[in-house]
């Protein structure tokens, strides 16, 4: 018998990845500890070499679905200790090392089935659990513990502590864990009146949308506009009142037998839509929907529901499908504070729907497509930033400011380049605002000191002026 150490490095944070080691530990009879730590995720186990070696292709083969394993280091330690059993310890914050943050994960199918049969939790807008649920929008620092996102004011209920700590439940330190009774609250303000009851909030917002109407809504990544996508009068009053002439909408249908309907759908395109991260995906039209959803263009972005309110409103609606599109004024950051929703969103929309849950870090949608079978990012957002593009070389301390318009930027940690969320066009002063702020943020979060700034030659590009001062 030996005494192992054993370093995961990737995505492994926010994504069930301790109670699946102690699950797989168990089932083999180690014994031991796991622990989240701002570098990745430390076992230590007491066993034999072949043991080991079969925890170790344990689990790489059964890892959890939104958990991505860069690398397993191993070491056998020199001081031995006998453990008496196997114990998930008490998060660490050891170093200017980190592990990879989460992003926001669709709603899965096991807490949709959850919505309609667990007492605590029918019908409740913020179910989620280990393996679906945000994560990145939410999260102010590392490691990744509820104490250290917004959903620290949340004290847990008795039925949901139990679920929190039992390791047999799919919630065990699920950060966000929730329900009826103790979790976030959604609020409608319509005509100047506060609705609280979720039945008549999801009936009434419906009845908006059914009746041609535009209401915002606050997302998991911030707010958005929408009205049915096959009422052109809806469509020509939110374009006219947004401000936004020419660009295209993007769509969610209720599912993939609506949108077959208006849209070819081929496999790689399918596994797009239906995936966790949930993107919008542009696919080519059979059928029209209104004409100024897309203004002629012979493409349309479209997604699926991926909060369950969306599911809880399709089941209200007349329409299949509805137009998403961000809570924004044209060319303004997403809206996330709920004041401010209401004050700027409230004369585009009859109705605005906020919950009492803060959204830290704002995240509008992706935008992708698939060619060659293959899937291409065009817009980089919610369901794939802040994961690192990997490189083969190190631009550790390297900060690249970006572009002026559809700005992201990014900052190199190791051989890891993180990337921002989309910014937006950096033309204004709220814009260069969210954009200074990620930048604070990122650095916080990821522990990184910028030594070499990268950006754009042209002089009056606020970007370029962003590092000259920096």
């Amino acid at each position: 018998m030996k005494i192992f150490r054993i370093k995961i490095l990737g995505l492994v944070q926010g994504v069930g990845f301790r109670p699946f080691i102690y699950r797989i530990a168990t089932k083999l009879k180690i014994k031991g500890t796991v622990e989240n730590r701002n570098d990745g995720v430390i076992i230590e186990v007491n066993g034999t070499e072949d043991l080991i070696e079969s925890f170790i292709d344990t689990i790489k083969a059964e890892a959890p679905p939104a958990s991505m394993i860069e690398s397993i280091e191993i070491n056998i330690l020199e001081s031995f200790v006998e453990y008496s059993d196997f114990r998930i310890v008490k998060s660490t914050n050891i170093s200017d090392s980190i592990t990879e943050i989460s992003p926001d994960i669709a709603v899965c199918d096991d807490c949709l089935n959850d919505l309609s049969s667990q007492e605590h939790r029918i019908n409740y807008p913020f179910i989620n659990c280990t393996n679906c649920g945000p994560r990145f929008s939410i999260i102010r620092d590392l490691p990744y513990d509820r104490e250290k996102t917004t959903m620290q004011p949340f004290e847990m209920c008795n039925v949901c502590k139990k679920e929190y700590t039992d390791i047999a439940d799919r919630r065990f330190h699920a950060q966000p864990v929730a329900c009826n009774t103790c979790g976030p609250q959604y609020s409608l303000a319509e005509n100047h009146v506060e609705i609280s009851a979720l039945d008549e909030i999801i009936q009434h917002t419906a009845n908006q949308i059914n009746s041609g109407k535009i209401v915002a809504v606050k997302g998991i990544g911030g707010f958005f506009l929408a009205c049915d996508a096959l009422n052109e009068s809806a469509v020509t009053t939110l374009r006219l009142r947004k401000n936004r002439e020419g660009k295209p909408f993007a769509v969610m249908f209720r599912n993939i037998d609506d949108a077959r309907k208006y849209v070819t759908i081929n496999k790689e395109e399918q596994e797009l839509l239906q995936s966790w991260r949930r993107p919008v995906v542009l696919l080519n039209n059979i059928k029209d929907l209104a004409p100024s959803v897309g203004n002629g263009l012979h493409r349309t972005g479209i997604m699926f529901p991926y909060l369950p309110l969306h599911y809880l409103l399709f089941e209200k609606l007349n329409t299949c499908a509805i137009v998403m599109t961000s809570g924004n004024i044209s060319s303004e950051p997403i809206i996330i504070d709920n004041e401010k929703a209401k004050l700027k969103l409230g004369p585009i929309s009859e109705a605005v729907l906020t919950y009492n849950r803060d959204i830290f870090n704002r995240c509008d949608d992706s935008v992708t497509f698939a060619l060659n079978e293959k899937p291409r990012i065009i817009r980089r957002s919610r369901g794939y930033v802040p994961n690192p593009v990997r490189l083969n070389f190190n631009v550790d301390g390297i900060l690249a400011c970006g572009s002026e318009l559809k700005n992201t930027f990014c900052i190199g940690k190791g051989g890891q380049a993180i990337l921002s969320q989309h910014i937006g066009d950096l033309k204004n002063l709220e814009t260069l605002d969210f954009y200074e702020e990620t930048i604070k943020r990122f650095e916080q979060m990821f522990r990184f000191e910028p030594k070499l700034i990268a950006c754009d030659l042209h002089p009056d590009y606020l970007s370029t002026k962003y590092a000259e001062k920096s």
